[in-house]
């Protein structure tokens, strides 16, 4: 909305604290002065969070990384406070959504029912029917929600309420295990390019061939699956944009999950030139397999899984670039608090293991990244040593917006951090 941003309509059309409040929302009403409130402003700001799935700390820059290329990620980073003591409340891609969503733990078993479409253990489980998420309680208070995601889970069946209570869910269909079935029947010797010979007919060789079926062959990069994730997000972006109303999104990226498919410019930025071995994109059984595993040749084949997880990490910075630049280019990252953080990282052969487990906390799985940008940017490029955890997000995001968290949340805001206070142990 060149010139003029959406905030200065906002307030040239009256709609303020005194706008929202009246549909349901409370929004900050205290003064920049008051060194213990989040903010001063007439509206409350959009909330903007991006989950990257399976996304190790040490594998950006902003985190101490040498090696991986992660530029959009660390600009973000310099415009954030960045959490060094980042660790989830539970491990599984489910749990993590789950806390992510209500404020609430998983463990000890927490809401645990066993449900036909999810892996039978604990924290697996279906969010409760009676349990908000923090995009209910946002839409209730007058904000436009979404979430676009790729993550098979979100897009299955113990989901289907989630999606149902937003206002805009798009799921990006390709990856593992498939929801939307096959795409194409793939022949033997395309898998073998990806299995290596010590793990065909085992589980990875059926993961990896269910994978390439779900999937075009010699795709474009605009057609993996974060790169249609942030553009879908991207294109949400477009259309909140031009409504007077704050938005609230989440953006949840599977990518870089296994199997590790990058695109192969990223790849390149990593690999061995004169490498002509299979590419193990799925180097394990999930959730977890022994180096060992890999055959006689696996020293080789692990090199390659580490580079093969490398570009995959750069090729999502790439699009999470490409979306924060649409918040610039839309004039909405001054009116915009945006989360970035991931629900647990990967071993690459540390231990003697590719994958994760939760019985073994070693560090490259629960060291993860988790940063918050105020509209304001306050707090910016500073660090905090806060025990910060996924469900830290709800109670973040409510308070933002300038809402009580519920009694029931674990969690703690986060966003006094930026205004250099310590959010209670």
């Amino acid at each position: 909305m060149s010139p003029l941003s959406r905030r200065d309509l906002l307030r040239a059309g009256g709609v303020g604290a005194a706008g929202l409040a009246g549909a349901g929302a409370l929004v900050y009403a205290t003064s920049d002065d008051d060194p213990g409130v989040v903010g001063s402003r007439e509206i409350p700001p959009n909330v903007v969070v991006i989950v990257i799935d399976n996304l190790r700390a040490d594998h950006l820059g902003a985190y101490g990384s040498k090696r991986v290329k992660t530029p959009s990620i660390d600009a973000l980073a310099r415009e954030s406070v960045r959490f060094t003591r980042s660790r989830p409340e539970a491990f599984p891609t489910v749990a993590a959504r789950r806390a992510i969503l209500t404020g609430t733990r998983s463990f000890p078993f927490r809401d645990w029912r066993l449900h036909p479409d999810l892996p039978a253990g604990p924290s697996w489980s279906a969010l409760p029917r009676r349990r908000k998420t923090f995009l209910d309680l946002l839409g209730e208070a007058g904000y436009s929600t979404a979430y676009v995601s790729d993550n098979p889970w979100i897009l299955s069946r113990p989901f289907d309420l989630l999606r149902r209570r937003l206002d805009f869910a798009e799921g990006v269909p390709g990856q593992v295990p498939a929801r939307r079935g096959q795409h194409r029947r793939v022949s033997d010797d395309e898998v073998r390019r990806y299995v290596p010979l010590a793990q065909r007919g085992t589980r990875v060789e059926e993961r990896t061939r269910e994978y390439l079926a779900a999937n075009e062959a010699d795709r474009a990069e605009d057609d993996y699956g974060a790169a249609r994730v942030f553009r879908g997000a991207a294109e949400y972006l477009e259309r909140a944009g031009r409504r007077l109303q704050p938005f609230a999104l989440v953006v949840d990226a599977f990518s870089p999950h296994e199997p590790f498919d990058p695109p192969p410019r990223f790849i390149e930025m990593y690999g061995d030139p004169d490498y002509n071995g299979a590419d193990p994109i799925q180097a394990f059984a999930p959730p977890i397999g022994k180096v060992e595993e890999l055959g006689p040749r696996g020293i080789g084949l692990l090199r390659r899984v580490q580079d093969l997880y490398a570009a995959e990490v750069s090729f999502t910075d790439r699009w999470v670039g490409n979306f924060l630049g649409e918040l610039d280019r839309l004039k909405l990252a001054d009116e915009t608090m945006v989360v970035l953080l991931s629900d647990h990282g990967v071993l690459l052969g540390e231990h003697g293991f590719v994958g994760k487990t939760g019985a073994q906390a070693h560090r490259e799985v629960i060291d993860v990244p988790w940063m918050l940008r105020h509209p304001d940017r306050k707090g910016a490029g500073t660090t905090s040593d806060f025990f910060a955890s996924t469900h830290d997000v709800a109670p973040t995001a409510l308070a933002a917006a300038g809402l009580t968290p519920p009694g029931g949340m674990d969690g703690e805001d986060l966003g006094v951090v930026a205004h250099g206070l310590q959010p209670p142990e």
